[in-house]
């Protein structure tokens, strides 16, 4: 199905990168919960936006790899580029460490959750969320250039 941006994306990219793109907010609004003291609905919060985020994130990827991607990516003029090639790297870095660190956050957390944190909690969670606004802004990038050009 055709997405809904004007690319040569899909629906199912297009619903990626409009979640993306409203990731940072929900995530500060999660966090929000939490600086109001609200963490039953600060650590439901961010499992729920854990949980659809990386949902999103296997649709996608079983949209590229089955969905007959390939050929709608191989028209962007940069592909097979270094340029493309290290965006991608740097995406996928991103991609990952955000995703492993995020999920540890979540699981410790929610071992020792309510008792007062014996670890820098709120240290690991700017770390989390600077990794997830990295892994938007190289994803939206990768978009322009396979997508948009």
């Amino acid at each position: 199905m055709e997405g809904f941006f004007g690319t040569r994306a899909d629906i199912i990219v297009d619903t990626m990168m409009l979640v993306s793109a409203f990731l940072p907010i929900m995530l500060l609004m999660a966090i929000r919960f939490a600086k109001k003291e609200d963490y039953d609905t600060h650590k439901w919060a961010q499992i729920t936006l854990f949980v659809i985020t990386n949902l999103l994130v296997i649709a996608l990827e079983l949209d590229i790899s089955f969905g007959g991607m390939d050929a709608v990516i191989a028209q962007s003029k940069y592909y097979g580029t270094s340029q493309l090639f290290y965006i991608f790297g740097i995406h996928l870095l991103f991609a990952v460490s955000s995703t492993i660190l995020w999920l540890w956050l979540i699981i410790v957390s929610s071992k020792r959750y309510p008792v007062h944190f014996t670890f820098p909690h709120k240290k690991y969670g700017k770390i989390v969320f600077i990794d997830l606004v990295l892994t938007v802004i190289t994803g939206w990038i990768l978009y322009a250039m396979v997508f948009a050009s």
